[in-house]
């Protein structure tokens, strides 16, 4: 699909259903093609397989359409409950023996490092102008918020509430400050396994 088409796509009526309906459409032919060599793999091999073909076309650009909606969203889980079935595998299985938590997780652990970056100079001028202002607890309020909170950005419309940078900033402020720590250019190299690990515990 050509940039211009995707566009079109988005703009019709300002959602990503049409996008993630082409993509799981795409993904299932990909995923018969595993479904067709499987018997030829061990477990480790069609998980190897599904990592590199199926699920990273799925989280092409995860980021700009996370916000979609949660009907949305499970369609490209039905993918990946397919691709367990052809492994082999459970859920529970998947995530510790395998490293294919659900696709939920990653969109959030991805979130929260790009997040992250977007404190420090790893991180392009244009995108580090959207990191909103840190929150600022009021005297009167009992909120209890980590030191490195941000303010959710106050949304006038639909579309601008469920953006990125919205739901980034939930996932942000809903991590401790023990595995945000200092935020350093240094940092942002583990701050996905940290983020990881703190989200399959919790």
């Amino acid at each position: 699909m050509s940039w211009k088409s995707w566009v079109l796509l988005l703009i019709k009526k300002l959602t990503w259903a049409k996008h993630i309906s082409n993509t799981v459409a795409r993904a299932g032919q990909k995923l018969e093609a595993l479904r067709r060599v499987a018997n030829k793999l061990d477990v480790k091999g069609k998980a190897t397989v599904y990592k590199a073909q199926v699920c990273s076309f799925m989280e092409y650009a995860s980021l700009c359409w996370m916000s979609a909606s949660t009907t949305t969203l499970k369609l490209l889980d039905s993918i990946q409950s397919k691709a367990l079935r052809i492994i082999g595998v459970d859920e529970q299985q998947a995530r510790i023996d395998l490293n294919i938590p659900s696709l939920h997780h990653r969109r959030q652990v991805a979130a929260a490092s790009v997040l992250y970056k977007m404190h420090t100079s790893l991180c392009p001028p244009d995108l580090k102008a959207l990191l909103p202002k840190p929150f600022v607890i009021r005297r009167a309020s009992r909120l209890s918020m980590p030191s490195h909170a941000l303010t959710e950005p106050v949304s006038r419309t639909l579309s601008t509430g469920i953006t990125f940078v919205h739901v980034a900033v939930h996932v942000w402020n809903g991590l401790p400050d023990s595995v945000v720590g200092e935020i350093t250019g240094y940092g942002a190299q583990s701050i996905k396994s940290r983020v990881h690990q703190h989200l399959l515990g919790s």
